[in-house]
């Protein structure tokens, strides 16, 4: 029997070393999360830094010895192109830079194109059908929003409203899969950060959400949010990968996940999912009717909810053609004001997207959300669609294993 404990040493101890490269240009982690050997993790922090060619020849070392590992095909393949991401994050942190396309292609396993503004438009046309009030499509978005947005004088119920959330988002989760006994999320609101939310996973079956408080919090989006981030999003695939794969497969590249890599298409994918298996959008309109508004103060309007869910799925690509601009040069202000027109959203909104687009290493992340959404649309639209995103939260998979079709729907 081949003994591979060595390979995947290397593999998680690489990621650390590369960690200490990346955080001298950002504050945003690299690994995601780890909760493999803590003996792997001590020796690198009380290691001197690594020069960035030397990771480059350490992640091709990696990859020329993968097929001597003996790992099954499958997972073979999907350690490759973590891999292969990773020696390009190297190669830029020595100093090499990549054509947008080919970096995305390399770190995540997905080919970004440009998205048409005619599906942008398309989104407004819906709004201008759904969104009651009068004045511009922008305004009457602009008093959905101020409607729904929780008030400063509200603000110290935030992690309640976000814990009652969760609670129903999790009951709804148990009843689509099994979840392992102890599990369990805590809730917390941060400010001064470049992203809306985020799941900080810490192995064990424990997840700490973050809420960003920079901005108002619209309690529309809140039952997104913790459907994304929590249930059945990030925290259920992790905790079951964390079961099937790392437990009782003894998968220990499981226990360890960079940002850049097409895992996170993967992860994303599930997150941007969602919402949608196990809610429709009026259902969680009449729910948070009942739940969550009351608390809030918050007299609700009768909208076309399915209506306004498509135009926010219309819109989904417009920050990653954002990148593209930014990429090629475009000015700052211009990709603002392009945002601003195509996302509806006021200026302050639209600065915080951009600063989201330029943070160090995590510039091309963006296209993880559409393309992880796109990926999964036609595997989710079946009969067999429950049993499916099963699959998705227990399975090592690849985002070129979804490709069906070519044309970007919505």
């Amino acid at each position: 029997m081949i003994d591979n404990q060595r390979w995947l040493q290397d593999y998680v101890q690489l990621q650390f070393r590369m960690e200490k490269l990346v955080l001298k240009h950002t504050e945003s982690r690299f690994v995601d999360y780890y909760y493999g050997p803590p003996e792997w993790k001590k020796a690198v922090e009380n290691e001197a830094e690594t020069p960035a060619p030397d990771l480059v020849r350490a992640t091709m070392a990696l990859l020329d010895s993968l097929p001597g590992q003996g790992f099954e095909e499958h997972r073979q393949t999907y350690l490759s192109k973590q891999v292969i991401a990773l020696e390009t994050v190297c190669r830029k942190l020595a100093g090499e830079s990549f054509p947008l396309e080919d970096e995305v292609q390399r770190c995540f396993d997905i080919r970004p194109t440009w998205i048409p503004e005619t599906r942008f438009e398309q989104a407004h046309a819906l709004y201008d059908e759904a969104l009651p009030g009068k004045g511009s499509i922008f305004e009457r978005l602009q008093g959905l929003r101020n409607r729904y947005g929780l008030t400063k004088d509200k603000s110290h119920q935030l992690v309640e409203l976000m814990r009652i959330a969760m609670d129903e988002a999790r009951r709804r989760t148990r009843a689509l899969v099994d979840l392992p006994e102890g599990e369990k999320v805590k809730l917390d609101t941060v400010h001064d950060k470049v992203f809306g939310g985020e799941n900080y996973y810490l192995g064990n079956y424990h997840s700490r959400v973050e809420l960003n408080t920079d901005l108002p919090t619209n309690l529309r989006w809140l039952i997104e949010l913790v459907c994304h981030e929590g249930y059945p999003g990030h925290h259920t695939e992790f905790v079951l990968k964390e079961q099937h794969l790392y437990r009782e497969r003894g998968y220990l590249e499981q226990s360890i996940s960079p940002i850049i890599c097409p895992q996170s298409v993967i992860s994303e994918g599930i997150a941007t999912s969602a919402f949608k298996m196990i809610f429709t959008p009026e259902e969680a309109e009449q729910w948070a009717r009942v739940h969550l508004y009351p608390l809030a103060g918050i007299e609700p309007v009768d909208v076309d909810t399915e209506k306004l869910q498509r135009a926010s799925e219309l819109m989904s690509g417009i920050d990653g053609n954002a990148r593209f601009m930014l990429s090629d040069g475009r000015p700052e202000a211009e990709v603002k004001q392009y945002i601003m027109k195509y996302a509806l959203i006021p200026e302050d909104y639209a600065q915080k997207n951009i600063d989201f687009l330029k943070d160090p290493f995590r510039e091309a992340y963006i296209f993880t959300y559409f393309y992880g959404r796109h990926l999964m649309r036609p595997w989710l639209s079946g009969p067999d669609r429950k049993a499916v995103f099963k699959r998705f939260l227990t399975e090592q998979i690849c985002p070129s294993n979804l490709v069906k079709e070519e044309v970007v729907d919505g």
